[in-house]
């Protein structure tokens, strides 16, 4: 198992994906959705459902990406409990972070975020809008206890962008990606 840097552009060393070894998905930068919102993103902005074929992640797939990067705080084990894996789920959370970007450092709280909208449960037909919950990825600089992930929900407007959010897009990888890869940082 392995997360690696990848880039969208072939060549271009723009490191926009994270391409997870164990199941053949790419998950696109959190930064290059930063500040879109879920109806922006959907209704083509930045290409990247239209062109470059990607979607929103559900739980699952986001759930899968976290536990190979080792980040099993908020997902198997309670928050914010002191625990044996503590070390390896702030380590996760840094690689993951590290990959994915969208980070937001808390100066009062040392504390750096990462937030991205996950795909939404379908609306009921009577409905015209939804709010989006998200996954905060938490990395504690002071106490590795503290680092964890956890859902937010409602936490996004689906008409309304965010600075701090961006959205888990994910596809297959494309069979004749040629892209130039590196190692997880």
């Amino acid at each position: 198992m392995a997360l690696i840097q990848q880039d969208l552009v072939p060549g271009s060393e723009d490191h926009l994906l994270t391409f997870d070894t164990d199941t053949n998905l790419q998950w696109l930068n959190l930064t290059a959705t930063a500040g879109r919102s879920y109806q922006q993103v959907m209704g083509g902005f930045g290409d990247f459902t239209t062109a470059h074929g990607f979607h929103y992640a559900d739980g699952s797939q986001i759930r899968g990406l976290c536990e190979h990067a080792g980040i099993t705080k908020g997902l198997s084990e309670p928050a914010l409990t002191p625990s044996p894996n503590d070390a390896r789920n702030h380590q996760g959370i840094q690689t993951l972070q590290n990959l994915m970007d969208g980070k937001v450092l808390h100066a009062a709280t040392n504390v750096i975020t990462s937030r991205g909208i996950m795909k939404p449960p379908a609306p009921p037909p009577d409905v015209p809008t939804r709010i989006l919950g998200t996954l905060r990825l938490s990395l504690s600089l002071l106490n590795p206890t503290g680092s964890h992930a956890e859902s937010e929900g409602p936490a996004a407007s689906p008409q309304t962008g965010d600075p701090e959010i961006g959205s888990y897009l994910v596809r297959i990888r494309p069979a004749a990606a040629t892209a130039k890869t590196q190692p997880a940082k």
